[in-house]
């Protein structure tokens, strides 16, 4: 039977020749496409392990990958629980290397611009080998002790810096206090992720450390001899440590969804394309069989007639088309499976770049095809296509042709379904009959006019310190998941300028803030120059108690009247605050005064959506001597997160007494020589 199977064949080489093209281009597109996938496979996952440096194993706290970004400090790792790990991870086999990295956020700033950094602090002689073994052409350039490495686009944004330059890093520390440090600019570096190329920053681990005062560390990373072996050594790693430190760990490998994020969403995507794609080629490879068989059936009617009056049954007739259809499909598979392989192998010498989406950096296009991904389509290939065969055969061989009604082309048929629905969604919708419901209108209160609710805000703002010359002793005393703490400042004010100096802990002696036009700015020993903190960061830590502390409502905020409500058994006007410049922290607030005192008890500051972000209560319990006049003055302010009550910061008032300080003691060019 397979010769007779040769013979038809040769016999109709025109015929033969077309399906091994037809069949040979498709198992051809399937085997490109699979290399294809690969290609992207291994890319994604270089990025993901090598150029964002996480290694194929990482050990967090439990529940660090999801709450690490919200409360550092409680999620870290210390020294301790850093050795063991490395000592856990040492042991096992398939082991290359381990390092600690912390991960963190600030604002980075030169002379030229300042922008948001989402930074790594890594061990520089494990970056060094970790990316010298990356598969991707761009290598970064090398780090060293006391260097950054910048992303191009966040060098844009701080205007190109010159190799050497010297910049600051500005963020809020573990103990929710405000820290700045230098660092000269070294190199470049590519995180490989679209979506945070303009923020990717890399520092050495004890540089970071010292940002964020801690020597704790977000993670410990892995570096293995093969990815292949991630899961069973994260397995392995986290019954070790479970066994040594039960309930403290938690392990991941580089294609966790918190951990390799890029890599799952895409290729769960891609894998949808291939098996959509897939399906559509295979499709067209078996229909063009199934037509040839049927063809040939009705082009051979006399020697199948013939076959049969020698006593072949149908099944044998059909078993000879099957045989030919599977030598059909082997010579494809030969054709096909040869011009794939020459292909992947002359591609590298084209040195083609191709953009993969959402990837930063353009990778060279070279495609990988195992040799049991070939087999296997091949083989589903041969089996879908001798199936297909024999359906065909067995059907079309002595069956009888019946005349029937006509079917309606493919094309009508769409063109029908295409009106059908175009009718159905141009037909108009039956109208709704709406109701209009009718509200009693509410009385009218009488309303302040403006004038008089800024005369407000400004009397308000006198018993908080935001106008006239004052100076005081300030004990801010704040609870966060981090721990408690307390810092003493001695506070001097003079027309809406303020400055603040560090006199406890010891440590923290000779930090300053100043608070001045709208603006304010950090320094400490050590610093060439002051920093400028943005905005957005007075939204934490430090800097959002003082901005709290220092805002002018009179000066910043147009008012609104909401009428009067009772806090607490005290009756209040209730005003809406909009900020009338863009420099302001918050856009809206929510301000309560005393009917009787015109003083402010409560603020609530809203976030862009309207939500209370934080909410501040105010008491009066001081007196201050003013023209002659005992005037009430703020003895204490609770600012609480709206969100999580349990954080707070309470400022205390103390030794408030009038002063005359010099205007050189707000001015920004004598700051570092206070």
């Amino acid at each position: 039977m397979w010769s007779m199977a040769l013979r038809n064949l040769y016999r109709d080489r025109r015929r033969t020749l077309t399906t091994v093209i037809a069949v040979g281009a498709g198992i051809f597109a399937v085997l490109m496409f699979l290399g294809y996938i690969r290609f992207v496979e291994n890319s994604l996952a270089a990025i993901v392990i090598y150029r964002d440096a996480n290694a194929h194993v990482q050990v967090y706290r439990v529940d660090g990958p999801e709450q690490l970004a919200a409360t550092p400090a409680k999620y870290s790792l210390d020294r301790q629980e850093q050795a063991l790990i490395h000592q856990s991870a040492r042991g096992l086999a398939h082991f290359v290397r381990a390092s600690d990295q912390l991960v963190g956020v600030g604002v980075v700033q030169g002379d030229e611009g300042s922008a948001v950094f989402l930074g790594r602090g890594i061990e520089p002689e494990f970056e060094a080998a970790l990316q010298a073994e990356s598969p991707l052409d761009f290598a970064p350039s090398v780090m060293d002790e006391h260097g950054l490495l910048l992303t191009r686009q966040l060098q844009d944004l701080l205007g190109y810096p010159a190799p050497g330059a010297v910049l600051q890093l500005f963020s809020a520390s573990y103990a929710n206090r405000m820290n700045a440090i230098e660092a000269t600019f070294s190199g470049d570096f590519s995180t490989g992720i679209e979506a945070i190329e303009d923020k990717g920053l890399k520092a050495p681990l004890s540089l970071l450390q010292s940002l964020y005062d801690t020597d704790a560390v977000s993670r410990v990373v892995v570096q293995l001899d093969d990815r292949a072996h991630a899961g069973a050594f994260r397995d392995q790693l986290a019954a070790e440590l479970q066994r040594r430190a039960p309930g403290r760990f938690e392990v991941t490998t580089w294609d966790y969804p918190q951990i390799g994020q890029l890599y799952s969403s895409f290729m769960g995507f891609f894998n949808m394309v291939f098996a959509f794609t897939g399906s559509v080629i295979f499709a067209i490879a078996l229909t063009t069989i199934q037509h040839t068989v049927a063809m040939n059936v009705a082009d051979r009617a006399r020697e199948i007639g013939m076959l049969r009056a020698m006593g072949f049954g149908r099944g044998r007739i059909a078993g000879l088309f099957v045989r030919e259809s599977l030598l059909t499909t082997l010579a494809a598979a030969l054709a096909a499976s040869g011009l794939a392989y020459l292909v992947i192998f002359a591609l590298p010498y084209t040195h083609i770049e191709t953009q993969l989406p959402r990837i930063a950096e353009p990778a060279r296009l070279t495609l990988g095809l195992p040799l049991g991904w070939t087999l296997s389509a091949i083989v589903l290939a041969g089996l879908g296509i001798a199936l297909g065969a024999l359906i065909t055969a067995r059907k079309r061989v002595g069956g009888k042709v019946r005349p029937g009604r006509r079917g309606m082309p493919l094309i009508q048929l769409l063109a029908t379904a295409s009106c059908l629905v175009l009718a159905i969604t141009l037909l108009p919708a039956t109208p709704v009959r709406a109701e209009t419901a009718i509200s009693e209108a509410a009385a009218v209160a009488d309303v302040p006019e403006e004038a008089t609710l800024r005369q407000w805000l400004r009397q308000a703002d006198l018993a908080r310190g935001g106008w006239g010359s004052y100076q005081w002793t300030l004990r801010i005393h704040t609870e966060d998941p981090a721990g408690a703490t307390d810092t003493t400042y001695a506070i001097a004010v003079h027309e809406g300028r303020a400055l603040a100096k560090t006199t406890a802990p010891r440590r923290y002696r000779g930090e300053k803030i100043l608070i001045a036009s709208r603006a304010m700015w950090y320094a400490k020993p050590g610093l060439r120059k002051p920093v400028s903190i943005s905005p957005q960061q007075r939204l934490v830590g430090e800097a959002a108690n003082g901005d709290i502390a220092a805002t002018q409502y009179a000066r910043d905020y147009s008012p609104e009247y909401l009428g009067t409500v009772q806090l607490n058994g005290v009756d209040c006007h209730k005003l809406k605050l909009t900020a009338t410049t863009s420099d302001a922290t918050y856009e809206s607030i929510i301000y309560y005064l005393d009917i009787r005192t015109r003083l402010g008890i409560k603020a609530e500051f809203l976030t862009a959506s309207g939500m209370p972000f934080k909410v501040a209560h105010f008491e009066y319990g001081n007196r201050v001597l003013v023209d002659g006049e005992q005037r009430a003055f703020v003895s204490s302010m609770k600012i609480v997160n709206a969100n999580f009550p349990e954080r707070f910061s309470l400022l205390e008032y103390a030794r408030v007494a009038p002063a005359s300080p010099s205007d050189s003691l707000f001015s920004l060019d004598t700051l570092m020589t206070l």
